[in-house]
C-alpha cells in the first residue's frame, strides 16, 4: 500500500520513502510468512495461517469389524409313532412321536418350550373332533418329564444340531368313544428362543 506526498527539490526525504517520477511513494512494511497450507483446520498465529504437514509412514493399518446375527432354529421331525395310532384307549408308555433338533448360536444360551394346543399347558390332550371325548397324556423330552411351564431345554451355551426325543405316555381308558378315521388329535408346539 502506498500514499503520495510531494517534496521540493533538495528537501530531505524521510527513511522508508523512495522517489519516483514526480511522486514520492511511502511503502508500508509487509509481514510475510512462508508456511505451506496443506489441510483444512488452519491455525492463526502471528498474523499467518499455517497447518502441520502430513507425514508419511512405512506401515499402516485398518480395523475391520463385523457381526454374526443371533439365530435359533428348531427342526421337528414327526416319527411313525405319531400317526394313525391304532387304539388310544389301550394306553401306551413312552410312545416315540417326534425328534427335535435344536440349533442356537447365542453365546448366552437358549430355551425350548412345549405346549399342547388342546391342553393349553405342558401336557397333551387327545380330543375327538366328532364326539368331543378327551384323553390326556404326559410328555417326555430327551428322557425327562416336561415340568409345569413347559420348559424342556434351558441352556447357557450355544448348541448346534442337538437331537432330542419326544415321547408320550397315556393310560388305558375303555370308556372312550370309538372312531374309525383318526379323529382324536392333539398338536404339540415347540418354541426356541435365545436367552
Amino acid at each position: 500500500m502506498s500514499r503520495k506526498a510531494n517534496y521540493r527539490t533538495g528537501e530531505s526525504i524521510p527513511n522508508g520513502v523512495s522517489q519516483g517520477i514526480g511522486t514520492l511513494h511511502f511503502h508500508r512494511p509487509v509481514r510475510t510468512c512462508n508456511f505451506t497450507c496443506v489441510a483444512a483446520g488452519f491455525l492463526f498465529a502471528g498474523g499467518c495461517l499455517f497447518s502441520p504437514l502430513a507425514t508419511a509412514a512405512t506401515t499402516g493399518e485398518v480395523t475391520i469389524t463385523g457381526n454374526v446375527p443371533i439365530a435359533c432354529d428348531l427342526l421337528v421331525q414327526q416319527e411313525a409313532g405319531a400317526d394313525n395310532i391304532p387304539d388310544i384307549s389301550a394306553g401306551h408308555t413312552n410312545r416315540h412321536v417326534a425328534t427335535v433338533t435344536e440349533t442356537c448360536n447365542s453365546p448366552d444360551g437358549y430355551t425350548v418350550t412345549v405346549t399342547g394346543s388342546n391342553a393349553g399347558d405342558h401336557t397333551g390332550m387327545f380330543v375327538d373332533i366328532v364326539s368331543s371325548d378327551s384323553h390326556p397324556f404326559t410328555i417326555r423330552y430327551n428322557g425327562i418329564s416336561v415340568p409345569p411351564g413347559g420348559i424342556v431345554t434351558d441352556s447357557t451355551a450355544p448348541a448346534f444340531e442337538v437331537k432330542k426325543n419326544v415321547d408320550i405316555t397315556y393310560p388305558a381308558d375303555e370308556t372312550l368313544s370309538g372312531s374309525v378315521a383318526n379323529t382324536y388329535e392333539e398338536t404339540l408346539t415347540f418354541t426356541i428362543s435365545a436367552r
